[in-house]
């Protein structure tokens, strides 16, 4: 007895899809195959492409969140912003192409995919708020913290590394300069009497 095809089926499949062959994998004929399924039949379950692109896009960032969020409970400050990394590259590594499809699919028309957008930086700024910055210098912090961890690991996972170079050892040091970075702007700046 096959199994019925469901919008979830659809979906997890064309996570699975993505995470083994790439983002470009994801055209509704092979995800019909892979549900041995015809095309028209998936109709009933999506609206198309960008459908199931919009539901990836947000399924990524959901699993994101909350793989940040474990990662991160109960830490401070360095050890916070470390195992909020390590978690963000894991995501990456084991997700690749489901993180793909995040750059690839636009969130600013919809609500649900601002809000998915929205755990992931609550999730950061938490994180960044265990080093007392003022509001501005924690907003400026979370996303720089942000971008040198997206730009790290699509680097990472198109082989974007200069030949001969340690990524682990890259890594390390990366995030090791964002928590020194972090750390100095909670130091206030000396009082200069003239």
């Amino acid at each position: 007895m096959r199994t019925p095809v469901t919008r979830e089926r659809v979906i997890a499949a064309a996570a699975d899809l993505v995470d083994s062959k790439g983002a470009d994998a994801l055209v509704l004929s092979q995800l019909a195959e892979t549900l041995d399924v015809r095309q028209s039949a998936l109709y009933k379950h999506v609206d198309g492409v960008d459908d199931v692109h919009h539901q990836l896009s947000l399924l990524a960032r959901n699993l994101l969140a909350e793989q940040l969020r474990a990662a991160a409970v109960g830490l401070s400050r360095d050890d916070a912003v470390m195992a909020l990394a390590d978690a963000w590259r894991a995501f990456v590594r084991v997700h690749p192409g489901l993180y793909a499809i995040t750059d690839r699919y636009p969130t600013a028309p919809h609500p649900d995919l601002v809000s998915a957008v929205g755990e992931v930086v609550d999730v950061i700024n938490k994180v960044i708020a265990g080093y007392g910055l003022s509001p501005d210098d924690s907003e400026q912090a979370a996303w720089s913290l942000r971008s040198a961890l997206h730009g790290f690991c699509i680097l990472e996972s198109v082989e974007g590394q200069p030949a001969g170079t340690d990524p682990d050892r890259v890594y390390r040091r990366l995030v090791e300069l964002l928590c020194a970075g972090i750390a100095r702007m909670s130091i206030p700046a000396p009082v200069i009497v003239g």
